[in-house]
């Protein structure tokens, strides 16, 4: 009796001990030291705020100012809603994709009044190498 206790304490610890370990070192049974930048926090469940990630690209493309940067930003948050209501609807893809060139146009429509000449001539180009890019993806 003691024997089979003992038997099946010694194959529970070692058992016990294998998937701690694994659970640490990883499944392939050598330790690895953590990654770096394993320590910060995910960021796959962040949510960026899409008006300010196109205010940054832009800015970092035309130098922006300040009045021009939230004037842009108030237009796409304006004109968000019903983006997201476009990708929402349940019609065909061809479809949704001119509606929303509908109103990424109007988008930019308004992003060109507010800008100077020479930022005017910038966003176009940039707005034209997107487009060529999408076509071609």
């Amino acid at each position: 009796m003691k024997t089979k206790f003992l038997f099946f304490a010694v194959l529970f610890f070692a058992l016990y001990s294998n998937a701690s370990y694994s659970q640490y070192y990883g499944n392939n049974n050598r330790a690895q030291r953590p990654q770096m930048g394993s320590d910060r926090p995910s960021k796959k469940n962040e949510k960026i705020d899409y008006a300010e990630s196109v205010v940054a690209s832009l800015d970092k493309e035309l130098k922006l100012d300040g009045l021009q940067q939230a004037a842009i930003k108030t237009i796409i948050n304006d004109n968000k809603n019903s983006l997201e209501e476009i990708s929402k609807m349940d019609i065909p893809f061809p479809e949704k994709k001119g509606k929303m060139q509908v109103i990424n146009d109007k988008i930019s429509g308004e992003i060109l009044k507010l800008l100077s000449k020479e930022q005017s001539d910038k966003f176009l180009k940039i707005k034209e190498e997107r487009e060529k890019k999408a076509l071609t993806n």
